[in-house]
């Protein structure tokens, strides 16, 4: 059996494909090693797996935000190991996954657009160019929790419209104190900003919220797109509940960046899981 998983910072989903073909879907939380040790993971994998016979699993391919340095893959790779000890285990960072499922092996752009975001040039296996991130306080322009700093920022320092400004506190009853507290002093400050991400999609017809989404989009192809010299030749695909939600944004600026889209997926799991079906294949 192969066991194919996409961990975002927010959830992780499974996908077991076993010998007769058949696919089993799981979910768990996200499973980012800079917000989880190795116990941690271990404890999430025993729990979403335990009617399953570990043994019998031959192969993992673990895609994972965060998983991009050597040390970051080790944590994820040996925690995996210890519960399925049996299989062949291989960690790649989330950006190659998005690739691989929205590209499948096509040469193209593949972004991410979720929580974070981030961009690369594939070559129909392989990233063959990116770019560091700086993660959700210093990058990720475009992402889910940078839309969610915005509507927050406009909040707190009062610059929302007053029907807006209603909404929101009819619909979250939070104080600017409140925000500032979950940010600055409580775990997970980026989830706790990208929830903020579907207030912003149900205004979005609002002109003062579409101004804010054109506005992070626009950053998004400037800062993470437009740097590649391939920009404007390979289409743009793209993997994310944000890119997904908010194609109509994404698909007019691009047009007006002279940049050509081209697959977008809300979740990448199923192209993966087809991906390494039809390509037994690191």
């Amino acid at each position: 059996m192969i066991l194919v998983a996409d961990s975002g910072s927010s959830k992780t989903d499974w996908r077991l494909i076993q010998q007769n073909g058949k696919i089993k879907p799981f979910e768990s939380k996200g499973l980012n090693p800079y917000f989880n040790t190795e116990s941690n993971i271990i404890a999430v994998l025993d729990n979403t797996f335990e009617g399953i016979e570990h043994s019998k699993v031959e192969v993992i391919y673990f895609y994972g935000s965060g998983c991009s340095s050597l040390e970051s893959k080790e944590i994820v790779k040996q925690a995996l190991k210890k519960v399925f000890t049996a299989a062949n285990i291989h960690v790649f960072h989330d950006l190659l996954g998005s690739a691989r499922a929205a590209c499948g092996k096509n040469a193209g752009l593949a972004a991410i657009l979720g929580t974070g975001s981030n961009c690369c040039v594939y070559n129909g296996n392989e990233i063959i160019e990116s770019r560091p991130s700086g993660g959700y306080i210093l990058s990720d322009e475009g992402g889910g929790v940078n839309l969610g700093k915005r509507l927050l920022k406009a909040y707190i320092e009062k610059d929302l419209p007053l029907d807006l400004n209603t909404a929101f506190e009819k619909r979250y009853g939070y104080s600017s104190e409140d925000i500032l507290e979950h940010i600055y002093k409580k775990p997970h400050p980026n989830r706790f900003m990208a929830q903020f991400s579907r207030f912003i999609y149900h205004h979005r017809e609002n002109h003062f919220i579409a101004q804010l989404i054109e506005k992070e989009f626009i950053a998004f192809f400037e800062h993470q797109v437009l740097r590649y010299d391939e920009a404007l030749e390979l289409p743009l695909n793209l993997v994310g509940s944000i890119a997904f939600y908010y194609h109509e944004f994404i698909r007019a600026i691009a047009a007006e960046k002279g940049v050509r889209v081209g697959t977008i997926l809300e979740k990448p799991i199923s192209g993966l899981s087809l991906f390494h079906q039809a390509n037994d294949q690191v």
